[in-house]
């Protein structure tokens, strides 16, 4: 209902504490962290990224103290991917097959496979690593369209 609720308001041209843009997948990947990490990391803001593909959320980015996994014990300014694979064991397989995998701490959430993974504040290597899962395992083209919405999760304490 909440991401309803956003669409309707983003079609209207009102963002409650979002920015989102339309753009190709490798471009739009470093343009958005560009822009979480000049608009988020001197403040500490958290942040969730959606990258989305024909309305649908397909990965997440957040800043680290989201994801117990992923949390350092200062909550500083970082980026990490959670990939959940609920229902997708194909997916699931195909990134098991990526050397990356061994960086990436496993876990399971409501007996779902997920993996995290803490990029610190380094926007070309999250673009790197990212790019990977989605080419390799969801098959994606570098120059498909993706929707990237950024969310303000508000300061995270310390």
């Amino acid at each position: 209902m909440r991401r309803i609720f956003f669409t309707i308001l983003a079609a209207l041209g009102i963002n409650f504490g979002a920015k989102s843009q339309t753009e190709k997948l490798d471009s739009g990947l470093k343009n958005t962290l560009k822009i979480t990490a000049d608009r988020f990391e001197n403040k500490n803001h958290a942040f969730l990224i959606n990258l989305a593909k024909d309305n649908t959320v397909i990965m997440q980015v957040v800043h680290g103290a989201l994801i117990e996994q992923t949390a350092t014990p200062e909550n500083s300014f970082n980026f990490s991917i959670n990939l959940t694979f609920d229902n997708e064991m194909e997916k699931l397989a195909k990134f098991r097959t990526l050397e990356m995998v061994d960086d990436f701490e496993y876990y399971e959430f409501d007996g779902i496979p997920c993996f995290a993974i803490n990029m610190g504040n380094n926007q070309e290597k999250t673009q790197k690593v990212l790019l990977e899962i989605l080419n390799k395992v969801y098959g994606f083209e570098n120059s498909d369209i993706f929707e990237f919405e950024i969310y303000d999760q508000g300061p995270v304490r310390r």
